[in-house]
């Protein structure tokens, strides 16, 4: 599955240490602004996510897509514009301006804890990990999305 993601949705499976496992699992791009964003701002703020998604980056586990524009055109308008460019299954974020603009011209979206049910679901984890996991990621995410991810990992097979 071919992801491309949003920088509040990387820094938050950063900060989660799930960047690596999703990054394993499915094939994850950000657009050159999104690159800009997270590593070069966040270096110059000295912030150590930026420096794991660099080595990502140098290591072809997070792909760069797009150049960066002269116009300083916004991550999630390069979000959309990559989408329709390439060939991806889905936008991985969870800013609610961005999922009704994505809902609006029918992209798909990801919410961060949604990869945590899907590699449960694949078995590549198993519940008691999936559930770890999903409390190390709810300081970054809402407590609807917590609850949603939580019964679903919750749910009888």
């Amino acid at each position: 599955m071919k992801i491309l993601m949003d920088a509040d949705c990387l820094i938050k499976l950063t900060k989660a240490g799930l960047k690596e496992k999703i990054c394993q699992q499915y094939e994850i791009a950000i657009p050159a602004t999104i690159k800009k964003e997270v590593v070069d701002a966040g270096r110059r703020k000295g912030l150590l996510d930026a420096e794991l998604v660099e080595k990502n980056i140098k290591k072809d586990i997070i792909k760069i897509v797009g150049k960066e524009s002269p116009t300083r055109i916004k991550g999630d308008l390069a979000l959309i514009e990559n989408y329709k460019r390439g060939r991806y299954d889905a936008i991985a974020t969870d800013d609610v301006k961005l999922i009704r603009g994505l809902r609006s011209v029918g992209i798909s979206y990801i919410l961060p804890g949604l990869f945590i049910y899907f590699l449960y679901r694949r078995n590549i984890t198993d519940k008691v990990t999936a559930m770890n996991w999903l409390e190390g990621l709810s300081n970054f995410i809402s407590e609807d999305e917590h609850s949603m991810i939580k019964f679903l990992l919750e749910e009888k097979s």
